[in-house]
């Protein structure tokens, strides 16, 4: 749990009255993520989220914040900012900006079934689907502009056995994403973080499970297609114990999203280096956060390691692809 900004019950009553989200009844701090501060605000309407950005500023949140409501707009399940009384995505908590935002129905998303991979893989389809019209464009803030500024960084401080597989993978990541081919990728706006734990699932352990809604957009970019749907499946479909897929979820995944997007021939021709570019951004960024941690109440830096594995098992395993394609 990650707690910077610590907001007393007393100042969020009145913080709380600037948006149109009913009387104000208490605060609780949410226990996840690391980068922002999160806590559920409860009022006479029901449950909602305030989320206080200790990164983000005024000028790069308009991307993300639109983004959400774009898609939302468009009938796909993620959470809204709500706008304040005034009209504005976002208000000001201690200087810092803050939005407040739906909270999802359903349950916790991290113990998933290949029912939930195949909802997930429609779910995320749709949003890709959605935001061929989206105007505004941002560059992925992890992605390899930033292994190239972060990795030199921490290669002296990482386990020296571990510092050749970062650079070989980087220079890997530079001639691929340099190529013709990855530039030549359908692309847009994508969540590009699209975790377990950002996404709510109902009907559990029914054999029915299904993605209700995604949340947690501030790690959003435009990239291509398929490395968004690789961040997903490398987290939602793989044992985290051997780094490995378990085929009925991977093929349950990219079974559905095809059936709504289907994959072209160069979305094939790219998956692994793809998979692989995934697999690198978090280990990147969990080595980052576990070498060089930040200051937070209760902040615990998520296992390096198991990303290591997943880019070292994608490097070489076999790749399920679905039938329902174009050429």
């Amino acid at each position: 749990m990650a707690v910077f900004t610590t907001v007393p019950e007393i100042s969020a009553k009145d913080f709380i009255s600037r948006w149109p989200a009913g009387a104000f009844r208490s605060i609780t701090p949410i226990a996840s993520g690391i980068e922002n501060t999160n806590y559920f605000v409860d009022t006479d309407t029901g449950r909602w989220v305030l989320t206080i950005f200790e990164k983000l500023t005024d000028k790069t949140l308009p991307f993300y914040l639109s983004l959400m409501e774009h898609l939302g707009e468009k009938g796909c399940a993620v959470a809204r900012p709500l706008r304040t009384k005034n009209g504005d995505l976002f208000d000001h908590y201690d200087g810092k900006p803050a939005i407040l935002t739906n909270r999802l129905p359903g349950e916790d998303g991290r113990e998933v079934t290949a029912p939930t991979c195949a909802s997930m893989g429609e779910t995320l389809a749709r949003m890709h689907l959605a935001v061929q019209d989206f105007k505004l464009w941002q560059e992925n803030p992890r992605g390899l502009a930033w292994w190239i500024e972060t990795i030199p960084r921490i290669l002296p401080i990482v386990p020296a056995d571990i510092r050749s597989g970062l650079a070989h993978e980087l220079q890997a990541q530079i001639a691929l994403q340099g190529g013709e081919a990855w530039k030549a990728l359908p692309a847009g706006a994508c969540h590009s973080d699209l975790f377990r734990n950002n996404a709510k699932v109902s009907d559990i352990g029914t054999g029915h499970e299904r993605v209700t809604g995604v949340f947690d957009f501030f790690f959003a970019g435009c990239v291509p297609f398929i490395y968004d749907l690789a961040v997903t499946m490398n987290d939602w479909c793989t044992d985290m114990k051997t780094g490995e897929f378990i085929p009925e979820r991977e093929k349950a995944f990219l079974d559905a999203y095809a059936f709504v997007r289907p994959l072209s021939g160069l979305e094939k021709q790219m998956w692994r280096g793809a998979l692989c570019a995934a697999a690198f951004r978090f280990w990147v960024s969990r080595l980052s956060d576990f070498y060089e941690p930040r200051d937070a109440a209760l902040l615990k830096p998520h296992d390096p390691e198991e990303f290591r594995r997943i880019l070292v098992n994608r490097q070489v395993c076999d790749l399920y692809w679905p039938e329902a394609s174009t050429d």
